[in-house]
């Protein structure tokens, strides 16, 4: 019997066997049912759930700083001392880097104005956790606004946006055979795994840096970091600059650290947990907006509600999700459709609108590395025609198809 964290959730599974109806939600009655206390911001309430995103990372440091000292107090010989010293540091890098995930999760709260009342505070904290990643934070607030404006919009969306069948030089689908997806998309296991992994680790700079997986209506070179960027308007590049300059502040730090102690330590200590939570915020953002079973539309199909209805909820990593990342990926469909709700009434609001969304919610216990992996593999293209899409894997077939009669088009 296989291991449930590498089979598919049954609502994954349920979803591929419906046909889809684009769901037309009253986002006037969602918002009716929500008490008004629950849009009301606290910075005290705010400050106080995300205690654990500033402790977590500050006693994780300690712990790695006395490795080498708890280490020393394990009895036995050299093997058992050599298996307990890289089983701590691999404890911190992978708790460490959840923890500086949390830390862009709390930017990213940030960028929405749901720390506090106060516009100087979210921003100083935004471009505080968002800097230390080396996340330009207001370039990053810019766009990220427009992707909540456009989600699932084939022509404006920011980011995620699918390759189509044409940019990926596949024959047309009526005369498309089998050895041609064979000969385009078929690779070898271990080259799926280096792309997968180079997603995983750079994926999510290589989207500042050059728009990778970003929108292709840009031109080339487009970037978070030039202030004259096709990204910006004219009003942004002070922002922009600011932006850049927290990012050179930081790289002067880990320079100074590293002549004050060695590469070494700075390796240890900052750029493992670094290539860590790079992975785990990639996967957040991957997995919250690209399923074999969520469409993408035209603007013809489109709409704002539509388009905020992309998204999949996920239990992600249990308890982890929860306490250290804020809820961002089980409470993330409620986060589109109201944005401005502070992260720690999400879970409230999610409450009174789950039952009311029907099945145009979206919800997947799949677990994560199972969920990520077959993303990847089964999210590779969708159709140059026609207003509502659904990815195709690399056999030039779609998971979910459109309901009969549903397209305009």
């Amino acid at each position: 019997m296989p291991l449930n964290f590498l089979v598919d959730g049954p609502e994954y599974v349920s979803r591929t066997e419906q046909p889809f109806t684009p769901p037309d939600v009253d986002i006037n009655a969602l918002r009716a049912a929500i008490p008004k206390h629950l849009l009301e911001r606290s910075t005290s309430r705010a400050l106080l759930h995300t205690l654990p995103v500033f402790l977590i990372p500050l006693s994780l440091y300690v712990f790695a700083t006395n490795i080498d000292k708890l280490t020393s107090l394990v009895p036995g010989g050299p093997w058992i001392k050599f298996i307990v010293y890289w089983t701590l540091w691999c404890t911190y890098w992978w708790w460490q880097g959840l923890a500086w995930s949390g830390g862009w999760v709390l930017g990213h709260e940030a960028g929405h104005d749901n720390v506090g009342k106060n516009m100087y505070l979210n921003h100083t904290i935004g471009f505080l956790c968002h800097s230390f990643i080396f996340v330009p934070y207001f370039s990053w607030r810019i766009t990220h606004s427009r992707h909540h404006k456009m989600t699932g919009m084939m022509e404006n969306e920011e980011v995620f946006v699918p390759y189509l069948r044409s940019e990926i030089k596949l024959p047309p689908k009526v005369v498309a055979q089998k050895h041609d997806y064979d000969e385009i998309l078929s690779q070898s296991p271990l080259y799926t795994l280096v792309r997968f992994l180079e997603m995983q680790l750079f994926g999510h700079h290589a989207y500042y840096t050059w728009n990778q997986m970003g929108s292709r209506r840009y031109p080339k070179g487009t970037n978070h970091f030039k202030p004259s960027s096709a990204l910006f308007k004219d009003t942004d590049r002070i922002a922009v600059i600011v932006s850049n300059f927290g990012l050179i502040v930081m790289f002067c730090l880990l320079v100074v650290w590293t002549m004050a102690t060695s590469i070494t330590n700075v390796v240890a200590l900052y750029v493992i947990p670094w290539c860590w939570a790079n992975h785990w915020i990639v996967t957040m953002a991957f997995l919250q907006h690209t399923c074999a079973t969520i469409p993408h539309y035209r603007k013809e199909e489109w709409t704002w509600r539509r388009g905020a209805l992309t998204t999949v909820d996920r239990p992600f990593l249990g308890f982890v999700d929860s306490y250290l990342l804020l809820g961002v990926n089980r409470y993330h469909t409620a986060h589109h459709l109201f944005s401005t709700v502070p992260f720690y009434n999400l879970p409230e609001v999610h409450a009174i609108i789950r039952p009311l969304l029907g099945d145009a919610y979206s919800y997947d216990s799949t677990g994560v590395w199972r969920a990520l992996w077959r993303s990847f593999v089964e999210c590779v293209f969708v159709e140059d025609t026609g207003d509502i899409l659904f990815y195709k894997g690399s056999a030039g077939t779609a998971r979910r198809e459109v309901a009969p009669g549903v397209e305009r088009h």
